[in-house]
């Protein structure tokens, strides 16, 4: 009975930490036994219901036995303490603990092992576990049906790190994998480039300008207005631009309202995900983020909605400039443009903790202006719960870089 039960306990941990993932690869690669603890796992309910009914039969057939053992050995009167006082710890040492124990650690491999004798088990048990499931399911009704997440993102993101620390993701791969489950709820307004950097000509712009703007900017698109840049109404590619440019006669010029493309238009909290299926359905690479008043608040390329997942996109026109550099082990300089979003995540991918961060500013310049409650000087220092911020370049009323001291805990807690 001792041993039925340790098969039981070892089965029912093996089956709930069993690797679906593993599994898979272990019936590709012609496991039987893998295919049937894959039928299994599909089948969850019925066969976890089914090793609990049978360890619970095991159990209480041990418990008879014991106390009629018991009574032949040491009379009536003290048969129900002594029966009870040792199946307690045999059934607990080697019917729970142990077994579960070693389950815990060989789980698909148990699961593997067991899954015929368990199989056959679940088809006997058939009319006892459907009883069961169904008075769940009005237990369920009764009390709420509402179903829990087996795994939230934070636990998602701590398994990641685990298995990172297990050798089996390398760093750039967990922080790809991380980057991917917090693609989906970043907003653009967190990776725009804002009006106030926006580089754009006017419509009625003289050509020799907009060749020069391309030129200096070295931009492949420029956004087109009219009027005032809140009114974006197209861009143009420089292709198009200087195609037209080099094929043209000498005396003869164009409007730019004759190669300009039309420019899409997204709200300041659309999720870049669903951005990104509009611009690869639209074929498009550049689109307007409108503020709630239907103002220019900034513009989105596909490239900026793709380093989001894969990290700063370098071409040979790009000014490598690091958006965080040390200066020493608790000392580093950040630019004011980063995002908060892309900052936390870099602090908890370098330090494993992450930073207390109070306000509705989506970038470093924005959270370190709100502390500040003004624009500070140079030079100018404000401390939080986690760090001393020293303001390091102040630019038209907006802060470029500031430099971020980390306090130690234990003087933290002073």
């Amino acid at each position: 009975m001792i041993a039925c039960s340790a098969f039981f306990s070892a089965s029912e941990t093996a089956l709930t930490g069993a690797n679906r993932i593993r599994l898979k690869s272990m019936a590709e690669n012609g496991s039987k036994g893998a295919k049937m603890a894959l039928k299994l796992l599909d089948r969850y309910d019925k066969v976890i219901t089914t090793i609990l009914i049978g360890n619970n039969i095991v159990n209480i057939t041990a418990s008879s036995l014991g106390t009629i053992l018991a009574t032949a050995i040491v009379g009536p009167d003290n048969a129900a303490l002594v029966s009870t006082v040792v199946l307690t710890l045999v059934i607990l040492a080697f019917g729970e603990v142990m077994p579960k124990s070693l389950a815990k650690d060989h789980s698909e491999g148990l699961t593997v092992a067991t899954s015929g004798i368990i199989t056959f088990l679940t088809f006997i048990f058939t009319p006892l576990s459907a009883l069961f499931i169904l008075l769940k399911k009005l237990a369920n009704k009764l009390f709420g049906n509402k179903k829990e997440v087996t795994v939230t993102e934070q636990e998602l993101m701590a398994i990641i790190d685990e298995i990172e620390d297990e050798g089996v993701l390398e760093e750039q791969e967990r922080d790809l994998v991380k980057s991917a489950l917090e693609f989906d709820e970043t907003v653009v307004d967190e990776i725009i480039t804002h009006r106030v950097d926006v580089i754009a000509v006017d419509v009625n712009e003289d050509i020799e300008t907009v060749k020069k703007t391309f030129i200096n900017e070295e931009y492949s698109r420029l956004p087109v207005y009219e009027g005032s840049i809140d009114h974006i109404i197209g861009f143009v590619s420089q292709k198009d631009f200087f195609k037209k440019y080099l094929t043209k006669k000498d005396d003869e010029t164009f409007l730019l309202r004759d190669i300009m493309q039309e420019i899409h238009y997204v709200p300041h909290l659309m999720k870049i995900s669903d951005i990104m299926k509009q611009m690869q359905k639209d074929k498009v690479h550049m689109a307007v983020v409108l503020d709630q008043y239907g103002g220019t608040l900034g513009i989105v390329t596909l490239e900026d909605i793709l380093e989001q997942l894969v990290g700063e996109i370098w071409d040979e026109n790009d000014e490598i400039i690091a958006p965080v550099t040390f200066v020493s082990e608790n000392e580093f300089n950040v630019n004011g443009d980063v995002s908060l979003t892309a900052f936390k995540r870099y602090w908890h991918n370098r330090t494993g903790d992450s930073p207390k961060i109070d306000g509705n500013a989506k970038t470093v310049g924005g959270w370190v202006l709100e502390l500040f409650g003004k624009i500070p000087e140079t030079n100018e220092s404000v401390t939080t719960d986690d760090f001393r911020i020293t303001v390091l370049k102040v630019s038209e009323r907006r802060i470029v870089k500031v430099r971020l001291t980390v306090i130690p805990k234990s003087e933290n807690k002073e």
